[in-house]
């Protein structure tokens, strides 16, 4: 089943294209483990494009569109928590970027090294944080996000958010819709790659067996967008639970077929694969992991068993 943008989100997502089409850098010439984008995030910023969800109107849906948009793109620029958390969060509008920790405060967080907040998930509630430069350390990883990690925490300074069950709803809908970002532009890498690639006189793509695959690779994709819709449309823990499991229980066999359809070259920094597979294998173990949300939605689905 497929689903039609209304005008108002096909009239957003034209305008966020015109933005990119003058804003977003291209993909990074040099050989890099991971690249930001900070020319277009201070053009997001000022554009209301991660603001959306505040607006009459609009909701969780509409920033799910822009984040998986954004999403595809080979630099990483901090749209999740900023479209999709911060609204609901009450936190002010310009207050970013914004990392998310779950669990240990002191664990690596994405876009900790530049963070001007962080949300904490402490079991019971969440803490957000103001961050200072002073207090993060950077963390060098293979992944394709950059990592900072807090060296000094003062929960004085911050603001207690009693609700954590819609922290982590929200989250594991912005996981869900970024990880869809990141499958769309890496499968359609390697579909240009292994048409134009050929190997005995004919293009790769045509062997049948790269092409099932291939053809697993897009359900999945197709698959990993629609659930991430449905859960920011609905807006329902076993909704949202479900979507980013299916993600992090695909990421796995969907990078490894992309990365041997492309073989060697596909392991190489010059060959900007891993500007994306490299952000779906970080994403995969966040909140608990696919087995962490299987028993959210079980929860979710029968409380009274739970």
């Amino acid at each position: 089943m497929n689903f039609e943008l209304s005008e108002d989100q096909a009239s957003l997502l034209s305008g966020l294209d015109q933005l990119l089409a003058s804003e977003a850098p291209p993909a990074p010439t040099e050989p890099v483990f991971s690249a930001y984008a900070d020319q277009l995030d201070m053009a997001l910023a000022g554009s209301g494009y991660l603001d959306i969800a505040r607006e009459d109107g609009f909701g969780v849906l509409d920033a799910a569109l822009i984040v998986e948009r954004l999403a595809r793109l080979p630099h990483t620029v901090e749209a999740a928590a900023s479209a999709i958390l911060a609204p609901r969060l009450g936190i002010e509008p310009g207050l970013r970027p914004i990392s998310m920790i779950s669990g240990q405060a002191n664990r690596a967080g994405r876009y900790l090294d530049r963070a001007s907040l962080v949300v904490i998930d402490r079991g019971e509630d969440a803490l957000i944080l103001p961050v200072k430069a002073s207090d993060v350390e950077l963390v060098e990883t293979l992944f394709a996000y950059p990592y900072g990690r807090l060296t000094h925490i003062d929960p004085g300074c911050g603001r207690v958010f009693a609700d954590v069950q819609l922290v982590r709803r929200l989250s594991r809908i912005a996981l869900a819709a970024e990880a869809a970002g990141c499958m769309a532009a890496a499968l359609a890498l390697v579909v240009e790659h292994v048409t134009a690639r050929q190997a005995f006189g004919r293009p790769l793509g045509a062997f049948q067996a790269i092409q099932h695959r291939l053809a697993m690779a897009s359900e999945t994709t197709e698959s990993a967008r629609w659930l991430a819709l449905r859960a920011a449309w609905s807006d329902r823990d076993d909704d949202a639970a479900i979507a980013a499991g299916f993600v992090q229980m695909r990421i796995p066999q969907f990078t490894f077929d992309l990365h041997q359809f492309t073989g060697a070259m596909g392991l190489t920094l010059e060959f900007p694969l891993h500007l994306w597979t490299y952000r779906l294998r970080a994403l995969v173990g966040e909140l608990g992991g696919s087995s962490g949300q299987a028993r959210a939605a079980a929860a979710a689905a029968w409380p009274e068993a739970a």
